[in-house]
């Protein structure tokens, strides 16, 4: 007795040619080329600072989106900030934090606000690894008090290249009402690069509530279309403040709101924190370029040398004699 065999379905593959290293390799470039947004590793919690960049797959377009509500409520509270200067604090680091990982992830920036309103020089501190920290001359400044806090005046933008020390310097006088109008004014005059930049900052109860903020970019290989795409989808977005959450601290689904139309993905992540690298150290290394005269004034002085740091109020009490060993020859 010989057991029935169920027919065999035909194998569709076995006269198939064997895919090729190179077929394979276009094949699965064109999946991802077509597939969805592809997104880095899990977010950090919505309660850590975090920017991250995102760019269509042909370049047509790029976004950066931030959160700095710590690093902002800090570098408020250190100095002392009111309410009003507290917003300028945190739109200030904000776009700052952007402006620098658009134009050169790797490079210190630095953002000098000269102008006649009261608060007085603002100065912006940004540095690869989403280190910031800020100065105000007059933090405790008001609107009540003063009216408008800006004045006529200019910005300067320094970048120095982490690696090479190459430097960058350009100068621009202030248009608009609002940091974030100085730095988009700044982008298109020199660098040539039109961006939209918009910063969202909370301030409630003595504190920042919440700082955040995205650029959206249309970079050379954009066309009129894709110009005419992004602008529909601005115009249809609600505030980032509405898409972030700590369920969705990212903002993702916002994002490819955002995004709708391109194919993309989020290609970076950098943490950001406040921190202002002050140290007794490089006290000692800025007052090594006063004359000599100056240091044999403070050397001879039996008292403690006072210096307090501009950005964060830390106070540092410094020997004579640590200042008496700046004036040897070196060895």
């Amino acid at each position: 007795m010989t057991k029935d065999r169920l027919p065999q379905e035909p194998d569709e593959r076995a006269d198939a040619p064997p895919e090729t290293a190179a077929s394979k390799y276009r094949r699965r470039q064109l999946e991802r080329q077509l597939g969805p947004t592809q997104f880095l590793d899990e977010p950090p919690p919505y309660a850590h600072d975090t920017l991250w960049r995102g760019l269509a797959r042909n370049g047509e377009a790029r976004v950066l989106v931030v959160r700095a509500t710590d690093a902002a409520r800090e570098a408020a509270g250190r100095l002392n900030a009111s309410e009003d200067v507290a917003q300028l604090i945190g739109e200030l680091i904000v776009s700052s934090l952007l402006v620098r990982s658009t134009l050169n992830p790797d490079a210190r920036m630095q953002v000098y606000i000269r102008h006649e309103g009261p608060t007085g020089k603002m100065v912006v501190d940004a540095w690869e690894g989403g280190g910031v920290r800020v100065f105000v001359k007059t933090p405790e400044a008001t609107i009540v008090e003063h009216g408008a806090l800006f004045g006529p005046g200019l910005m300067e933008v320094s970048r120095t290249h982490a690696a090479t020390g190459k430097s960058w310097r350009s100068t621009v006088r202030l248009q608009g009402d609002r940091i974030e109008d100085f730095m988009m004014h700044y982008l298109l005059e020199s660098e040539q690069v039109l961006s939209l930049l918009r910063v969202e900052v909370t301030v409630g109860q003595g504190t920042i509530q919440s700082a955040l903020g995205y650029l959206v970019q249309l970079m050379p290989e954009g066309t009129r279309e894709d110009l005419q795409r992004m602008t529909a989808n601005l115009e249809a977005m609600a505030p980032l403040t509405d898409g972030m959450s700590d369920a969705d601290p990212d903002a993702r689904a916002w994002a490819e709101a955002l995004m709708r139309g391109f194919l993309w993905d989020q290609c970076a992540r950098e943490m950001v924190e406040y921190d202002c690298r002050c140290s007794e150290q490089r006290i000692l290394h800025m007052l090594s370029t006063l004359p000599r005269a100056d240091l044999e004034e403070m050397a001879a002085d039996p008292n403690l040398i006072e210096i307090t740091c501009d950005f964060c109020r830390s106070r540092y009490r410094l020997q004579p004699a640590a200042v008496a060993k700046l004036l040897e020859p070196p060895s």
